[in-house]
């Protein structure tokens, strides 16, 4: 007779050599989902876009984060510069996707008009109004940091600065990348994916799953050097180039492969023959989907030969593959026959090893229990 896994039982485990995965509960309720809305994606620095979007007066990036809508401005002061994205007349977006604007931001629906500094400096017909007082109003403001040529916000009023969230990592960023803040978006790739993000951030943090499901990228890298770290916020993973793959041209001397993982869900990446970086970015978009998008930032915006096989690498082979397997995953997560998983954590960690995810799954819930108490 059939016996169902019993799902009171909860074997997540700090020793990420003893433990199992965080329960399937996790990536289906949708409970759970609005619990991580407020303990997660509204306490946590979250991604918007290259710091060169926003290098100049008057340039902005809008985002979706936690639920809200968000955009972050360079001033005519060179400040950086964040506010909810919504007019304080009658809640209209200001703003949308990325751009210039001029001296002021106009709502488009009433043509409320406000500084770069947020505050209001015309509205129609006010001046007809028996008691307005401009000083009344201004846009709520958002917490917005450059980190390493990204730049990040954050819906908690008070965070604490992105070096204290992610220490160490500055340092091998800029490693990887030293010109980051000025790489400029060369190509976007998105999938809208039928599975939890954190199914979708699972995947990405290991690579037990290379050997079998990813062929072609066994191929480009040495596994036997392939590890993974985890610092606080933060982990990375590597491997050295095979150097008798011809598939790319090694053009800049960095020959390894590097993908660094900055809470919550964001990743920094390098392969080899590529200028520049990809950037990696999973948003929840319902308990059970998300939204993927890869962006190939380059010195000069564009992608020469090698960089474009490599981008298509990751846009055609790589990614649909991934997807694959979290849409699969994602309809397991469901099944009345499936509860926890075990991880594989060797102690030294080699290609197969799980530590990057289990410390994911530590984070997620260390937010969720703070979020709680």
């Amino acid at each position: 007779m059939y016996s169902r896994p019993d799902r009171s039982i909860d074997r997540f485990d700090p020793d990420p050599t003893r433990s199992f995965t965080m329960a399937a509960d996790y990536y289906t309720s949708p409970d759970i989902a609005e619990q991580e809305r407020t303990a997660i994606f509204q306490r946590s620095w979250l991604y918007v876009g290259p710091a060169s979007q926003v290098a100049g007066a008057g340039d902005y990036v809008s985002a979706h984060v936690g639920g809200e809508r968000v955009f972050v401005m360079r001033g005519d002061d060179g400040e950086l510069r964040g506010f909810f994205n919504v007019c304080l007349h009658r809640g209209h977006s200001l703003l949308e996707g990325s751009g210039t604007v001029g001296r002021l931001i106009t709502c488009p629906y009433h043509a409320w008009a406000y500084a770069p500094d947020g505050t209001l400096a015309g509205a129609r017909m006010a001046d007809r109004m028996p008691e307005f007082d401009f000083a009344d109003y201004r846009l709520s403001p958002v917490a917005v940091e450059q980190f390493c040529g990204l730049v990040f916000v954050n819906l908690d009023p008070d965070p604490a600065p992105l070096a204290q969230i992610y220490p160490g990592a500055a340092e091998a960023i800029t490693a990887m990348e030293p010109n980051l803040a000025d790489l400029k978006p060369a190509d976007v790739s998105v999938f809208e994916i039928k599975g939890n993000w954190k199914n979708v951030g699972d995947n990405l943090l290991e690579c037990y799953h290379c050997h079998p499901a990813h062929p072609g990228f066994v191929d480009l890298i040495d596994m036997d050097t392939y590890r993974n770290e985890t610092h606080p916020g933060w982990s990375v993973q590597s491997g050295a180039y095979r150097g008798d793959n011809e598939t790319y041209l090694i053009e800049d001397g960095r020959p390894g492969f590097t993908s660094l993982f900055l809470w919550p869900n964001v990743s920094i990446g390098h392969i080899p023959g590529q200028r520049g970086v990809l950037v990696f970015h999973f948003e929840p978009t319902g308990p059970e989907t998300t939204r993927q998008t890869l962006t190939f930032l380059t010195p000069d915006g564009e992608l020469s030969e090698s960089e474009a096989k490599g981008f298509a690498f990751f846009d055609e082979v790589l990614g649909p593959e991934d997807v694959a397997l979290v849409e699969n995953v994602q309809i397991g997560l469901n099944s009345i026959g499936y509860h926890q998983g075990r991880f594989i954590c060797i102690p030294d960690r080699p290609e197969i090893s799980e530590h990057a995810v289990h410390h994911f799954h530590e984070m997620v819930l260390d937010a969720l229990a703070k979020e709680a108490s």
